[in-house]
């Protein structure tokens, strides 16, 4: 197996830890920002790397995906004591 660049490493690393429930809403943003970064970089290239361009584009997917859940149970932390009062 080819060795990946340092940016999809760090892209996955990213796209991982934000899988964390609530704590994860730290690691999305980064795990957008380093993918796209390196989906820039590995599109300057003509022939990059694909294990790395397919890692990068993951993480942007799993990392947008997630940052929509991790946002939606923020949401519903905040209207619990909300919703409790008016019960």
């Amino acid at each position: 197996m080819k060795e990946q660049s340092s940016l999809a490493a760090t892209a996955r690393a990213f796209a991982t830890y934000s899988l964390v429930p609530y704590l994860g809403i730290l690691f999305c943003p980064g795990a957008v920002v380093v993918a796209s970064v390196g989906l820039m970089k590995l599109s300057a290239e003509s022939l990059a790397d694909r294990d790395s361009r397919r890692v990068c584009t993951n993480s942007l997917l799993v990392g947008v995906g997630l940052l929509a859940i991790q946002l939606t149970l923020w949401w519903i932390l905040y209207k619990v004591p909300i919703w409790a009062k008016e019960m």
